[in-house]
């Protein structure tokens, strides 16, 4: 009996764990396109980053705002090189600590740090609203952010009476070479490719970027919404889907990366 995604192309656009996606698709019998359409890099000797660890470890917020797990861990690894990881990791002890999602609870866990509140759809404004309930006048509270930057959430929690301390240990850029994505971008274009699946809000973001530089995002928007399948780890990368104008990405009722495939196989395997 034939996989259930055999004879069909899917296209990959992580950057992170591609290997991954990918063992898990060929296993099911697709072929696969590998398009990374960001590249994700770590600020490990950002005198920034170095500059905002060590005025945390000297006045210990109230509040962290843990978005990422990968974004944690990777903090955690540029103060132990330092010599600060359990100066951090006492200060962090004192905070009260909220999860954006199981990968930043797993990752503060691990550090011994408790949980006090968890976003229930792994949203940021879930973490900023639940923080707002809180008397926060003259309190300190980090943001760990997802390598973008949350404005409006800075405006509301500082308007609130709040000091607010961003922490960014990873940024999300353009591919360094861009003629993988481009030709995933031309696949798509000639609906050669069944689905694309996409496991970051950026990634989303930066392959229409990459189409609109070579003129051809109405091209993608229109394949994605007739023919091409794009499938979202979760509801925070969906919504940059819809904000591209991606009207119906495939959504995973568990935002990981397996029920991601899953979801995937369940939906293309009946065609």
């Amino acid at each position: 009996m034939a996989e259930p995604l055999t004879g069909l192309t899917i296209g990959v656009t992580a950057e992170r764990r591609a290997d991954e996606q990918a063992a898990l698709l060929t296993a099911r019998g697709a072929v696969v396109m590998h398009g990374p359409s960001l590249r994700i890099s770590s600020v490990l000797d950002d005198p920034v980053l170095r500059s905002v660890t060590e005025a945390i470890i000297a006045h210990p917020p109230d509040y962290l705002l843990a978005s990422t797990g990968f974004g944690m861990r990777t903090w955690l690894a540029a103060a132990d090189g330092w010599g600060w990881r359990e100066g951090l990791v006492g200060a962090l002890g004192r905070a009260r600590i909220a999860n954006r999602g199981a990968k930043a609870a797993s990752a503060t866990k691990a550090l011994g740090l408790t949980e006090w509140f968890r976003a229930p759809s792994e949203r940021f404004s879930e973490l900023v609203d639940r923080l707002l309930d809180e008397s926060l006048e003259d309190r300190r509270v980090v943001f760990q952010l997802h390598s973008a930057a949350e404005t409006a959430a800075r405006e509301e929690v500082t308007g609130a009476g709040a000091e607010v301390v961003e922490v960014d240990a990873y940024r999300t850029g353009l591919p360094a070479d861009p003629a993988p994505a481009l030709a995933l971008i031309d696949a798509v274009c000639q609906r050669r490719l069944a689905a694309v699946t996409f496991t970051t809000a950026p990634a989303v973001h930066n392959l229409f970027a990459l189409a609109d530089g070579a003129r051809r995002s109405d091209e993608l928007r229109q394949a994605f919404n007739d023919a091409v399948l794009a499938v979202c780890v979760g509801p925070v990368c969906a919504e940059g889907a819809h904000e591209e104008g991606v009207e119906e990405p495939l959504v995973p009722p568990r935002p990981r990366l397996v029920p991601m495939i899953q979801a995937l196989t369940a939906r293309l395997g009946t065609r």
